[in-house]
C-alpha cells in the first residue's frame, strides 16, 4: 500500500546539520531469530533530509509458515492470505531503502530479518547507513521512562494507534525521529550512523561477551546469596 501526506518538515538548521535521506522502517515477525523466523509485515516511510514524507508503503507478507505469536501482532493466517511473498516484495524493498539511512527502533533486529530474507532470495539492500533510534536517544539522555517506542511516544505525546503493527510503529517512529534530530542538532551531537555490513572488530566481540557473561555472573550471585539468607529466589535479579 502506498500513500502520501502532507510534509511536516524539520527546522533548517537541522536539515541542514544531518543532509540525509531516510528510509523509516518496521517488520512483524514469526519470531526472534532470523536464522529460522520470518517476515510478516514490512512498512517503510521515506524521508527526505528536510523531514518531509517523500513516500509511505507497507504490506503483508506471506511467510509459508505459521504466524507466530498473533496475541503479540495480531496477523492472523486468515489475513496473510494471498499476501505476496518476500521474493515478489524483494525489489521494491531495495528500492525503498536505496542510498539512503534505514532507521528504525532495535535497528539491528529489522536489518537481521530483512537482509536475512534478501538472502534467501538473492537480493540485498542497497544502503551502508543505519540508524538505531534506541541508541540515538540514549546518547541524548532522553528523558523518557524507558527507550522502548511506546515510551518515547509517551514523552514526546505522539500517540500510537496500534502498537506492534508496522505500519503504525512506522508512522510513530517518523515522528520520534524528527524529534530526536531537532534534540541531536540542539545538543550538537552526531548521529550515531553504523555501516550494517561492516564486520564487528574481535575486541568489541570479546566486550560484549564479557559484559554478558558479567550479568549472568552476576544474577547467578545474586540468587545464591538470596537462598543462603532465606529469600525467595528472584529470576530478575
Amino acid at each position: 500500500m502506498t500513500s502520501t501526506t502532507p510534509p511536516e518538515p524539520l527546522p533548517v538548521e537541522v536539515s541542514r546539520r544531518f543532509p540525509h535521506n531516510y528510509a523509516v522502517l518496521d517488520v512483524e515477525t514469526t519470531g526472534l531469530d532470523p536464522r529460522h523466523h520470518r517476515v510478516l509485515q514490512v512498512a517503510v516511510t521515506q524521508l527526505d533530509a528536510s523531514g518531509s514524507i517523500e513516500r509511505r508503503w507497507s504490506t503483508l507478507v506471506d511467510p509459508g509458515v505459521d504466524p507466530g505469536p498473533v496475541d503479540l501482532h495480531g496477523i492472523t493466517a486468515e489475513r496473510l492470505a494471498g499476501a505476496p511473498t518476500f521474493a515478489q516484495i524483494a525489489p521494491t524493498v531495495a528500492d525503498l531503502v536505496r542510498d539512503r539511512v534505514v532507521v528504525a527502533h532495535n535497528a539491528r533486529f529489522d536489518w537481521a530479518f530483512l537482509a536475512a530474507e534478501a538472502k534467501r532470495v538473492g537480493s540485498t539492500l542497497p544502503t551502508r547507513e543505519r540508524l538505531c533510534t534506541i541508541e540515538l536517544t540514549r546518547a541524548l539522555k532522553t528523558p523518557a521512562a524507558t527507550f522502548s517506542l511506546e515510551s518515547l511516544c509517551t514523552y514526546w505525546d505522539v500517540p500510537q494507534a496500534r502498537p506492534h503493527d508496522a505500519e503504525d510503529d512506522v508512522r510513530v517512529l517518523v515522528e520520534v525521529l524528527r524529534h530526536a534530530l531537532t534534540d541531536a542538532h540542539t545538543q550538537r551531537i552526531a548521529l550515531p550512523i553504523r555501516d550494517p555490513y561492516a564486520r564487528i572488530p574481535l575486541r568489541r566481540k570479546l566486550r560484549r561477551r564479557y559484559r554478558r557473561l558479567r550479568w549472568k555472573l552476576r544474577r547467578r550471585w545474586n540468587n545464591i546469596r538470596a537462598h543462603a539468607h532465606g529469600v525467595p529466589h528472584n529470576p530478575q535479579a
